[in-house]
């Protein structure tokens, strides 16, 4: 094992004194097969320019060009909008005539008038299931009609006319009334 270590280059140089004086840079082995491809490639080039534009080509291009893209004008039909509304007119008035007849004949001969009679009770039981109608809304429609005390302060209620006003009733509908 001794002779192993002994032989082996860096013992050796490290003996002598030397140092290895060939280095190589990173990655060199990676890049070389590229690097020589593309040289090679280069070599292989031609150095004469393969394109050739014919003499004074650039100072007629300009007119070359608009001479091709340039056509002849051609003159445009114009329609004035005048014209356009003076031909409508007539088929608007023709419509709109046909439009007021039709819908007279059809709509406004009803001289049917819709009251609460004329609603079924199919009507009414559908309108009063599909409504929710609340307090509020009833006091609102009401305000003005509901009648408060102080409309009854001009008279004046004694007890001996209530007693009266009761003894003088039938008793027996009130008992027809509670069966």
């Amino acid at each position: 094992m001794e002779n192993k270590i002994k032989n082996s280059e860096e013992y050796l140089n490290s003996i002598l004194g030397k140092k290895n004086s060939f280095s190589l840079p990173k990655n060199y082995f990676d890049t070389i097969e590229d690097a020589v491809e593309t040289k090679l490639a280069e070599e292989n080039l031609t150095k004469e320019n393969g394109f050739a534009t014919p003499d004074n080509y650039f100072k007629n291009l300009e007119d070359n060009i608009l001479s091709k893209v340039s056509a002849p004008k051609k003159e445009a039909k114009v329609i004035s909008f005048k014209e356009r509304i003076l031909k409508i007119i007539p088929i608007a008035a023709a419509a709109s005539i046909i439009l007021f007849i039709g819908l007279n004949s059809f709509e406004f001969n009803k001289t049917e008038e819709l009251t609460i009679d004329s609603l079924s009770d199919d009507d009414m039981e559908f309108w009063l299931n599909s409504t929710t109608i609340h307090t509020n809304d009833i006091a609102i429609v009401l305000e003005n009609d509901l009648l408060e005390e102080s409309d009854f302060y001009f008279s004046s209620l004694e007890d001996e006319n209530i007693e009266d006003y009761i003894n003088s009733i039938d008793n027996t509908s009130f008992l027809n009334e509670i069966n």
